[in-house]
């Protein structure tokens, strides 16, 4: 298949506005045919700005639209415009976190099979090439002793230093409240309805750390037995797990949301090298992932810094996902990987507020 897809974009704030919209003009083989957000100001603004002609407040209407041959996912809580288009025959490729609770993910899923439709969770960082390079790292090691995931995040205000967002000026008040209270409710169903008080953490843990979960899942799966964890600090865990065949993880994240530097990089060390991946501020293009890599040579120490490539993740992932559909193949970031990287998010809150 060579045929340009035809794509829906349903919620156009920053990460559509800053990614996924310029990439997916820029790239040959999509064409923007629709946008989708609660505010009008919104969708006409960037509908001009990109000659999208039809453009849409309800998630609903726009699946109806029959030329679409993929949604796009950005709003805030996925489950529903995903629902909706797959359900209508659409393939979706939804950001992270594929869903808010368990009970969704499996209702994506299920509409995915039922439908006949390629479901792709957005976890750009495994389509980074300082991924790619980190791994094969690792998985040349002959054993692997210890693995440190580390992610305090930083500021995202430089992105209004860095782009022109357009903001929506006309939300319905009333109307943004009930949405803020479902979502509210979605986010707490595997942790308890009446947890409110773990909201910010958990938010945290399935929009920020979810990242961190399937990087960890894609580099050397994830860990079976989490031996003791904790929150602090409002929405800081720490914790120390073991997998079965021996090897620990530990595990600190939070969000330092005041310092403009970020903060996040995976380890793992081995008996010949140390590899490390970190990673660079996601919303700034083109910024390459650094991997280092430490081991012996002769009497020496030596350290390798290793930029694989300055190919921005967010087309990667794309190109990916348009082979997955000419091709008939699965999604590197698939439904079933992404709900085990959700309820793993879910079990290490748990276990931290234990």
């Amino acid at each position: 298949m060579n045929k340009k897809l035809k794509v829906g974009v349903a919620g156009c704030g920053q990460i559509a506005q800053i990614a996924h919209l310029p990439y997916l003009r820029e790239l040959p083989m999509f064409e923007l045919a629709a946008l989708c957000d609660l505010s009008p100001h919104v969708v006409d603004t960037l509908g001009e700005i990109y000659q999208v002609k039809n453009r849409y407040v309800d998630a609903a209407e726009m699946a109806r639209q029959a030329d679409l041959d993929v949604v796009l996912v950005t709003n805030k809580n996925h489950a529903g415009p995903a629902l909706l288009a797959m359900e209508a025959g659409k393939h979706v490729l939804v950001e992270k976190p594929m869903a808010f609770n368990l009970a969704q993910a499996d209702e994506m899923i299920a509409s995915a099979a039922r439908n006949h439709v390629k479901l792709m969770v957005g976890y750009m960082k495994r389509y980074d090439p300082g991924f790619e390079v980190a791994k094969q790292s690792v998985d040349a090691m002959d054993k692997v002793h210890v693995i440190r995931v580390h992610d305090f995040a930083g500021t995202y205000k430089i992105n209004n230093e860095i782009y022109d967002l357009v903001t929506p000026t006309d939300l319905n008040r009333e109307q943004l409240s009930g949405l803020i209270a479902q979502d509210q409710q979605d986010m707490l169903a595997d942790i308890g309805p009446g947890r409110s008080d773990l909201l910010e953490a958990h938010d945290i843990m399935i929009h920020l750390c979810i990242h961190d979960i399937n990087v960890l899942h894609g580099m050397y799966g994830l860990p079976h037995k989490i031996h003791k964890a904790q929150l602090f600090d409002g929405t800081f865990v720490t914790a120390l797990m073991e997998y079965e065949n021996g090897v620990r993880c530990m595990w600190e994240t939070g969000n330092l949301v005041d310092l403009v530097d970020w903060d996040e990089h995976i380890q793992v060390w081995g008996p010949q090298r140390r590899v490390e991946l970190k990673f660079p501020f996601p919303y700034l293009k083109n910024a390459a992932s650094t991997v280092h890599i430490d081991e012996n040579q002769g009497a020496a120490a030596v350290r390798r810094s290793i930029v694989a490539s300055y190919d921005e993740a967010f087309k990667r992932e794309w190109r990916h996902f348009y082979h997955c559909i000419s091709a008939d193949r699965a999604p590197h970031t698939g439904p079933a990987e992404a709900r085990e990287d959700l309820a793993f998010g879910v079990e290490l809150m748990k276990a931290a507020i234990a």
